[in-house]
């Protein structure tokens, strides 16, 4: 299944293993039984529709069968933001640019009063309100 929103990036199942491809490179392998419905804004969800099958009237929400997976960029840009500086996790997502991730610097530059980073996030994801804020 192709990425919504970035034509590089394509998650593929291959019997219990979840495969995402970031421009021909293959990232970690993630071990799920689930069926991919969407992938968008560096996150795969997918349904466990064995599980459904198991023990149809054991479901109380369809949401408990689903489940998300986030893309590496993302965990590592989390990760980023917890350990090193915001000036690093900048450059990182500069070199892997995606919206989800300038939003989660922006995030973060508000939660520290970095202003000038955060309105340079808003800039890159034209959010003209966020920078209107600022």
């Amino acid at each position: 299944m192709w990425s919504n929103d970035n034509p590089k990036l394509c998650a593929i199942m291959e019997k219990n293993k979840l495969q995402i491809l970031n421009d021909y490179v293959q990232e970690d392998s993630i071990m799920t039984s689930g069926y991919l419905c969407d992938f968008s804004n560096l996150n795969v969800k997918a349904i466990m529709l064995d599980d459904l099958l198991k023990d149809p009237e054991d479901i109380k929400k369809i949401t408990d069968l689903m489940k998300d997976y986030e893309a590496k960029t993302l965990k590592d840009t989390r990760e980023f933001l917890t350990q090193v500086t915001l000036k690093e996790a900048v450059e990182f997502v500069e070199k892997n640019p995606h919206p989800r991730l300038w939003d989660l610097i922006a995030e973060t530059a508000l939660e520290k009063g970095n202003l000038a980073y955060a309105e340079r996030s808003f800039v890159k994801t034209e959010n003209y309100h966020g920078i209107q804020l600022i």
